[in-house]
């Protein structure tokens, strides 16, 4: 997986940018909510993570790119952490940012 700087076992992660499958939930107005989560470990096994609570939603614009940013709070494993979570506009693809605890 391309763009992390580390990555250990689940709940020993210290990623940057790790690509993530997303399930998430959209309503009327459009607002995106996050629910649930896969990524694929340094182990090469499949985390499934269930998003427990979305903390702060907000849209950064860098240089032209378009993201959604959610702050969350997971369960990794048997450690509760809080990440940052983006949603790249333009090319449609999610990515675990940073984990912030």
């Amino acid at each position: 997986m391309e763009g992390r700087t580390k990555q250990c076992r689940a709940g020993e992660l210290s990623p940057v940018n790790i690509p993530i499958q997303m399930i998430c939930g959209i309503d009327t107005t459009g607002k995106i909510t996050p629910i649930r989560f896969r990524f694929q470990t340094a182990e090469d096994m499949i985390e499934t993570v269930t998003i427990e609570k979305v903390i702060s939603r907000d849209e950064k614009n860098y240089v032209g790119i378009r993201e959604k940013q959610f702050i969350c709070a997971v369960q990794i494993g048997d450690i509760q952490r809080i990440i940052e979570i983006r949603y790249n506009v333009e090319s449609q693809k999610w990515k675990i940012f940073q984990f912030l605890s």
